[in-house]
């Protein structure tokens, strides 16, 4: 692990995170958009609503719709202003959250065994989550999204006990 990792100062996720957020939030956004606009023209087709409440229910979904697609931009941008890790010799801290925030500290030795998982977009963009589970039962499972992949190899190699880090 390099020393400049375990240095005590807090440390921002990868910028990359934001892009594959907004991509997420954007594209899942239009395909429930669009999904729930096709009924509205069918409908006023078939003669099922007047061409005055098409008008209307089309300006009520463009201003939701809208909305809905400016909060998914935006969000993950603020998300990862939010997000911050924090390595020494004891552990990790993460810090989190826009609305409600929370400081999680996991000291290594509760750290009972870690992951780090990829999805097909995470890899695309050179990221990673690390989830460390820990001894006990609230809170036994702490994700740590948006690493870069390599640093969230590092981190998971930190975190593992003496005689783990060895066989690895």
């Amino acid at each position: 692990m390099t020393a400049s990792l375990i240095d005590g100062q807090e440390h921002a996720v990868d910028p990359r995170s934001v892009t594959l957020g907004q991509i997420l939030g954007v594209g899942s956004t239009l395909a429930t958009g669009i999904t729930v606009f096709t009924p509205l023209p069918i409908t006023w087709l078939l003669g099922g609503i007047s061409g005055r409440t098409l008008a209307i229910a089309i300006a009520g979904w463009a201003l939701a719709f809208g909305g809905v697609v400016l909060f998914c931009y935006f969000w993950p941008k603020l998300h990862h202003r939010h997000l911050r890790y924090r390595v020494d010799q004891a552990g990790v801290r993460i810090r989190r959250g826009i609305l409600w925030r929370n400081t999680i500290s996991i000291p290594a030795s509760r750290v009972q065994h870690t992951d780090v998982s990829q999805g097909p977009l995470q890899r695309r963009y050179g990221l990673a989550t690390l989830t460390v589970h820990t001894a006990g039962t609230e809170g036994a499972s702490i994700s740590l999204e948006g690493l870069d992949r390599d640093i969230a190899f590092l981190l998971r190699d930190h975190l593992l006990p003496d005689d783990e880090r060895e066989a690895v």
